[in-house]
């Protein structure tokens, strides 16, 4: 990950337009709040939308490429590091998503998806519940899947989901690179 940094950093002076990092607090097990990292996908200006809502500005063809590579996420692996997120796990969301999706999954569900560490990736990832959350349906998958991960959650669950999302990377970077 380190030789990425420089060369980014030079990319995101010109493309994207803001500090090469980003972070915003997450709540993370137990409900606490932390810090998570992320490299910079859109221009400092942006504001963060609501749920339901639209990034306000374009994301830029660098940040198109960090998000869909999965790249844009390495940074977390300082959370990691400090204990805050687990590799596998429930993706950690925003406090203010947290309140809104509690209205739609019920406070025991998100009390149970709490319970653990929250992680790089996850049962709900690999099955494509990932990024924008348009509807309270999927909302629903996501939350159900990040639950149903907890309660079966094993060494060979965690290996599929790594393996699985590991192949989910080099398939998007491979069609980045073939449109």
């Amino acid at each position: 990950m380190l030789w990425l940094v420089p060369f980014l950093w030079l990319l995101n002076l010109f493309v994207v337009v803001g500090p090469l990092f980003f972070s915003h607090q997450r709540e993370g097990k137990d409900r606490k709040l932390f810090w998570c990292y992320k490299f910079r996908t859109f221009p400092k200006s942006a504001f963060h939308p609501k749920p339901g809502e639209s990034l306000s500005t374009p994301i830029p063809w660098l940040g198109t490429l960090l998000r869909n590579s999965g790249i844009d996420e390495l940074p977390q692996v300082v959370n990691i590091i400090r204990g805050e997120m687990s590799v596998i796990g429930p993706r950690p969301h925003l406090p203010e998503y947290n309140a809104y999706y509690q209205k739609v999954v019920g406070k025991e569900n998100m009390d149970k998806r709490h319970s653990v560490r929250p992680g790089l990736t996850g049962l709900a990832q690999v099955r494509g519940y990932r990024g924008d959350t348009p509807n309270n349906a999927s909302i629903q998958n996501r939350i159900n899947s990040d639950i149903e991960y907890i309660s079966k959650q094993s060494i060979v669950l965690d290996l599929e989901i790594i393996l699985i999302s590991f192949w989910m990377l080099v398939r998007a970077s491979i069609r980045r690179i073939f449109n």
